[in-house]
């Protein structure tokens, strides 16, 4: 294969697809992006078999000076290009199945493995499209991400739920200790309703490219579609270079297909608090300075902080550690209910307030039971707190 191409077009696709590589993987190959060069096209691919990106670039009259296809190691070939001169570069496998680069008076060989040794993960089937803004979709990653469990032997709390029911597209996300659950509004005109598991790691990649995606079109909210299938689920999304009249030029085609977990998520309905003899609005902002004081005379492992409802307008934060330290503030508050003393995580309460603003309600109704949080007449995002012991 030979191919001459812009270095900053190649770079902006490895860009957006090469965290998929998985260098650790038992299947060497997976280190490394997949190119296959036709006439008027290149696709580039990078995959850890959960999930698979692919970058698809449009070649002009050319480019292609001969068409193939190949493997280069993802890490190398991206430090490359990137710290190549702005200018073209020619990328060919001649009969030593060796990559060589050449741009300007620099020239690089790598090392390759075989393209048809890269294992695909197939296109989804007896899909179900959803159709979402991107702005909503990346409210609703960004809202409950940091619930998702980091390992757990119930490996479905290691990914986020994405549920269609009604009118509502929501994502729920638990560790066992907090449960995270936002909602949007979506046309769902023929009332279809799904249930699908994605891995922390494919959220993650896909709340990076909504972000990479607003940061190119931060005054359009584009229209995405989330194509679940029984065992995947497919986005694809345009990127490229904004011109001076708004529109997409050299555009790049970046196909996003995860694994779905095949489990059973809990039903989140069951823990979420209905019971609630006290209530509490607090100040976000104030509450978080408060708690970051406190905690650091909390204790290093358990992280705990107690909440004292003294009376209706007084909260007593403090924490005590295995030194005897102790640390106390009293913060001003709106509370209905008798007082009550009542313990948290501080960095599960912290990652709850990170992502609200203004007044949040603290609806409560024993010392021992869970917390439902959430901003003061915002019903779309939801929070659960387990209390804990100290």
């Amino acid at each position: 294969m030979q191919l001459l191409i812009s270095r900053d077009i190649l770079l902006n696709a490895i860009n957006l697809i090469s965290k998929a590589a998985d260098k650790r993987h038992n299947m060497a190959v997976l280190a490394n992006l997949k190119m296959v060069l036709t006439d008027n096209q290149l696709l580039l691919t990078a995959s850890d078999l959960e999930v698979e990106l692919q970058a698809s670039v449009n070649l002009p009259t050319g480019a292609c000076q001969q068409a193939g296809q190949t493997t280069v190691p993802a890490s190398k070939f991206k430090d490359i290009i990137k710290l190549l001169p702005d200018n073209q570069v020619s990328i060919s496998v001649a009969d030593d199945a060796q990559c060589h680069i050449v741009c300007g008076k620099s020239r690089f060989k790598l090392g390759t493995l075989p393209a048809e040794d890269f294992p695909m993960l197939g296109q989804p089937e007896q899909i179900t499209p959803v159709q979402v803004g991107r702005e909503h979709l990346s409210d609703l990653l960004e809202t409950t991400h940091f619930a998702m469990a980091v390992q757990d032997v119930r490996h479905y709390l290691t990914g986020m739920l994405f549920e269609l029911k009604d009118n509502q597209l929501a994502t729920v996300a638990t560790d066992g200790h907090r449960l995270a659950l936002a909602r949007t509004l979506i046309d769902n005109v023929d009332n279809v309703e799904l249930s699908a598991i994605l891995p922390r790691k494919a959220v993650l990649e896909l709340q990076r490219l909504l972000g990479e995606l607003k940061k190119l079109l931060p005054n359009h909210d584009n229209q995405i579609t989330l194509n679940v299938g029984r065992e995947f689920l497919q986005v694809i999304l345009p990127f490229g270079e904004v011109g001076s009249d708004g529109q997409m030029q050299n555009p790049i085609l970046v196909s996003f297909t995860a694994r779905l977990i095949d489990g059973k998520f809990p039903d989140y309905r069951r823990v979420m608090p209905s019971n609630h003899s006290k209530v509490a609005h607090i100040n976000q902002e104030q509450l978080v300075h408060v708690l970051r004081r406190v905690a650091v005379l909390s204790h290093e492992k358990s992280r705990g902080v107690v909440f004292d409802f003294l009376n209706q307008e007084s909260l007593e934060i403090k924490a005590r550690n295995a030194e005897q330290d102790e640390a106390k503030e009293e913060l001003l508050i709106k509370y209905d209910g008798e007082p009550m003393e009542i313990s948290f995580n501080v960095a599960y309460l912290i990652d709850v307030l990170n992502v609200l603003q203004g007044d949040i309600q603290f609806n409560m109704s024993q010392a021992n039971g869970s917390v439902l949080l959430h901003q003061v007449n915002d019903s779309f995002h939801e929070y659960v707190i387990m209390p804990m012991r100290i």
